[in-house]
């Protein structure tokens, strides 16, 4: 794995999954499934990719 090495186009996609992973668990109730979101804030904040 490296870390900082994705585009901004990525970024911004992890941000809108993030954003749609809280937004679905507020709808469904269920807030415990906000803690999902963490890890993919952290992917996005430290660039992590698979190559």
């Amino acid at each position: 794995m490296k870390q900082f090495n994705i585009s901004i186009g990525t970024m911004i996609l992890r941000f809108y999954l993030m954003m749609l992973v809280v937004i679905i668990a507020g709808f469904l109730g269920q807030w415990w499934l906000a803690i999902l979101a963490f890890p993919i804030f952290l992917s996005s904040m430290l660039g992590f990719t698979k190559k």
